[in-house]
């Protein structure tokens, strides 16, 4: 897999130089999961919410997970088996200042061009499962270990068949993009699916 997410990588730096009036959405491999992120200038309507939340931010990361895991880390070996049951679960919301590929090693990283309304769709993705207050602000649960991170509730479930994979998997599929969200629960194969619409990409555009 590392060696696709890289080479994919690349080509996906040429790919984005021949596009630029396109939006982007960032793919980021961090290990057991995937996390997406936006660059603040395309939040899209209510999205743009994490704006004044994150002042000074280039690119927003949203990550998804079991709110137990996420808030409180596991302490013991036990507790992992605990893991895939359904659960409640969260959205981590990082505010990045530089891009994702300043931040996380390019080998992790891939850059999809957005088609037509994708970035609007991929922003109503994510703030449709955001749970709100009564006066319809995301509801937030904890701080992030991250110091330029929180945590928000999320209405849809943790499970074994919905993981932060499967989540991210989702998104991208709902804005548009060429990535199957079909039977996915592990990292590679969010990274691998994603590598492979980078190349789709390249293809078009070159």
């Amino acid at each position: 897999m590392t060696l696709a997410v890289s080479a994919c990588g690349s080509v996906a730096e040429r790919c984005r130089l021949s596009s630029l009036a396109s939006d982007v959405v960032y793919i980021v491999g961090q290990g057991w999961h995937v996390e997406i992120g936006i660059p603040v200038t395309e939040l899209q309507d209510n999205m743009s919410f994490f704006r004044d939340i994150f002042p000074g931010a280039r690119v927003i990361m949203f990550g998804y997970g079991k709110k137990t895991f996420f808030v409180a880390p596991p302490e013991a070996m036990n507790e992992y088996l605990l893991g895939p049951f359904p659960g409640a679960a969260a959205i981590q919301v990082v505010g990045l200042s530089v891009t994702p590929e300043e931040a996380y090693p390019t080998a992790n990283t891939i850059t999809l061009n957005l088609p037509a309304n994708g970035g609007r769709s991929l922003s109503a993705y994510i703030w449709n499962d955001l749970i709100k207050d009564a006066s319809g602000i995301p509801r937030m649960v904890a701080l992030s270990s991250d110091p330029s991170g929180l945590f928000y509730a999320a209405r849809s479930e943790y499970n074994l068949f919905h993981t932060c994979n499967t989540w991210v998997a989702e998104a991208l599929h709902n804005a548009g993009l060429s990535v199957s969200d079909e039977r996915v629960i592990f990292s590679n194969q969010v990274m691998d699916r994603a590598a492979e619409a980078a190349a789709e990409q390249c293809g078009v555009l070159r």
